[in-house]
């Protein structure tokens, strides 16, 4: 989309319709999305050539746009150069921009009657903003917990009080697998870590909700992940996992030491996608020069300075993160 994005969510709407847009609007913006809603601008809008400047929001400033339609919206001529403006950045774009929420089945313009819709009858304003902010979250926007919007305000960095989230981790019978670590990847990169307790339980404080990929790694386990993880989808989240004698798993960040196995390894992902492994006085497949490239879930076998050989396979690397099966040594 061409120029800087604004906001998450700009609001389109019929005057006859801002009884129910308000409440949507302030929910929205208390759960710390930002949204573009006219009587959060007033001062802003003061004075402004606002054709120009609305044709603006609506075609470039905003990731989404929900469009409220009803009778009032498809007779109005504000909501109709809101419209063109949201059609041509989405025709632009060649991708989903525009989100219709019906009050009725009122027929728009350049509105397919193919095109998903949430349907508002009987859905409260509460229930709808649910909506929103999962579709945000799916498609990598992060909402701020409660806690993180108090402190960004009083400027304080404190994250007491967070999303806590419980990853209950079990195998392929149903018991708890302990001493497991999880690490959490957040759709901008940034981890959190635990280990699983004697209940197969792992706690994490997660100051902002937004999307995860979660990485599983056990000493006696396969390694496994699991994507696209909301925390305020799944609190409790089970892992069934079969339990492989002769293998088990890692998960580290930039560098790592298989058990058994002299000398460290780097999997690096670089700039361009391409997959490579340093080793540190260990050889890779009988030698070859490194960097060794590989690609994810192929074999690759190395050998310490003591003679100790380990199979491994590479699962995951986003970054320094890295998720590694490996063969007992022997």
């Amino acid at each position: 989309m061409v120029g800087h994005l604004k906001y998450d969510i700009a609001l389109s709407f019929a005057g006859e319709d801002r009884q129910y847009v308000d409440q949507v609007a302030t929910l929205l913006r208390d759960s710390g999305v930002s949204v573009f809603y006219d009587r959060f601008e007033e001062a802003n809008l003061w004075g402004k050539n606002l054709y120009d400047y609305l044709v603006d929001i609506y075609k470039s400033k905003t990731k989404y746009t929900i469009m409220f339609i009803s009778t009032h919206y498809a007779k109005k001529l504000w909501t109709n150069h809101e419209r063109q403006a949201m059609q041509a950045s989405a025709f632009s774009e060649s991708q989903e921009y525009i989100l219709p929420a019906r009050f009725d089945d009122t027929p728009i313009p350049g509105v397919l009657p193919t095109i998903g819709y949430i349907s508002l009858i009987d859905l409260k304003p509460a229930e709808f903003v649910k909506i929103i902010q999962k579709k945000l979250v799916i498609n990598n926007c992060s909402i701020p917990s409660e806690s993180h919007r108090t402190g960004l305000l009083a400027t304080s960095i404190s994250r007491l009080g967070q999303f806590k989230s419980t990853i209950r981790v079990l195998n392929i019978d149903g018991d708890p697998i302990c001493n497991a670590k999880l690490m959490v990847l957040a759709s901008n990169k940034t981890t959190k870590e635990a280990y699983t307790s004697s209940a197969g339980l792992a706690v994490f404080d997660l100051p902002v909700r937004r999307k995860y990929t979660v990485l599983f790694a056990h000493p006696d386990y396969r390694g496994a992940i699991y994507e696209d993880w909301d925390p305020d989808d799944d609190l409790v989240l089970d892992l069934a996992l079969d339990k492989k004698d002769v293998v088990g798993s890692m998960v580290f960040n930039q560098y790592g030491q298989l058990p058994n196995l002299k000398g460290y390894l780097q999997p690096i992902l670089d700039s361009i996608n391409r997959t490579y492994l340093y080793a540190n006085n260990i050889a890779i497949n009988g030698g070859l020069t490194q960097p060794v490239y590989f690609k994810l879930n192929e074999a690759i076998t190395l050998e310490d300075a003591e003679g100790s050989i380990v199979k491994i396979e590479i699962l995951y690397i986003q970054g320094v993160t890295c998720l590694i099966n490996y063969s007992k040594a022997h």
